[in-house]
């Protein structure tokens, strides 16, 4: 099968929806379907590359607003390649997606919705979310099918819940880590947190939380793993840096983008890994099902799709969303009582596996039109 994915940013730019993107599109090229990507050529990449066996076009871009790139050519490109393909899947939220929808015959046009847009207060942005809104919907409305990492997210989505009868729940694809053996600080226990520097993940919160956990305990460390130079509508990295000098909040470090070859020894690091996001712009958080990979539980904000994880394998907590205090106590929790929350790696890989999302996605795939 000839299959076309479009979305606006793809790797090297590393977010949850541009790796979802690219680990099923290889794991597609792996069983032998031919997988194309076109998405825009944000960093002055190549215009034509193969990675992990997808060939990927990138499209040039004028300028940027807020985290959205403006390419004319990306819209016609899509269009016209998707004329060559079986199946086109279009990962939204996409400025474009309406339009680029209208050129596609909608038997073989498929959406995997990844998440509501949520932006800053602002005239502006408000603006932003409403148009982007309406072109989502208008793009699920002709799609014949629409994935979802979890039908609870679909169901509390401002666009996604109008569309029941179309939804498909396939998961997310995982990368299958293994726990790795690592120098740990005697008597310390490592608290983490992975993903790109943004507001919307919350590590404000984190912060906050465990400046409350050190003023009753002296056996704790923050790792904060992610991009915070190379971010699509900027870091609040230096809001942060802030924070923990007025507070002088001690024994946090922040590693920086931490490449995929070493991320199974992060997690294995960790006594307890944290996703505090404050938004539905997080609807899953592959980075739990990671973690819990290499046998370490997770603490989760009670955000609809980002805690079924937790809720299906039981390998941690789900604490209430932008309440530091309840962060904290259930960050404690599981450091003092980890065996609570131990689960075995089988046990995940039977919930959560790549090649068990991808074969859902090429199931529904073969049988369009039906």
């Amino acid at each position: 099968m000839k299959v076309l994915m479009v979305l606006n940013y793809y790797y090297p730019y590393i977010s949850g929806v541009s790796e979802y993107a690219r680990i099923i599109a290889e794991e597609m090229v792996a069983q032998g379907h031919e997988v194309r990507v076109v998405a825009s050529n944000h960093a002055k990449l190549p215009q034509h590359e193969v990675i992990g066996g997808v060939q990927v076009t990138r499209t040039s871009v004028l300028c940027k607003i807020s985290k959205g790139t403006i390419s004319p050519s990306f819209i016609t490109r899509a269009r016209k390649m998707a004329k060559q393909a079986d199946a086109v899947l279009l990962h939204l939220p996409m400025l474009e997606s309406s339009v680029i929808a209208a050129g596609i015959d909608p038997s073989k046009l498929f959406v995997a919705y990844q998440c509501d847009v949520n932006l800053p207060r602002g005239l502006l942005n408000r603006f932003i979310v409403k148009v982007m809104d309406a072109s989502n919907n208008r793009c699920l409305k002709r799609a014949h099918k629409i994935f979802v990492t979890s039908v609870d997210y679909a169901k509390h989505s401002r666009i996604a819940a109008r569309y029941d009868h179309k939804l498909v729940e396939a998961g997310a694809p995982i990368k299958p880590l293994t726990r790795q053996q690592v120098d740990r600080p005697q008597g310390i226990k490592t608290i983490g947190f992975c993903g790109r520097i943004v507001e919307e993940k919350g590590i404000d919160v984190l912060l906050e939380a465990f400046h409350l956990l050190q003023q009753q305990r002296d056996d704790i460390r923050l790792l904060v793993g992610g991009d915070y130079q190379n971010v699509a509508g900027g870091s609040i990295y230096p809001q942060l840096q802030a924070s923990i000098q007025e507070k002088h909040i001690e024994n946090v470090t922040f590693l920086g983008r931490i490449a995929e070859e070493d991320m199974a020894e992060f997690y294995s690091s960790l006594d307890v890994l944290t996703l505090p996001s404050i938004n539905s712009l997080e609807a899953f958080g592959m980075v739990q099902v990671e973690a819990m990979m290499c046998g370490v539980p997770v603490v989760a904000s009670d955000l609809p799709g980002v805690r079924t994880i937790v809720q299906t394998t039981a390998m941690g907590c789900v604490c209430k969303r932008r309440d530091p205090q309840d962060l904290a106590s259930c960050i404690a929790d599981v450091l003092d009582h980890p065996d609570d929350y131990r689960k075995p790696r089988d046990f995940i890989l039977s919930c959560y596996s790549t090649p068990k999302t991808t074969q859902t996605y090429l199931d529904i795939m073969n049988m369009q039109g039906q």
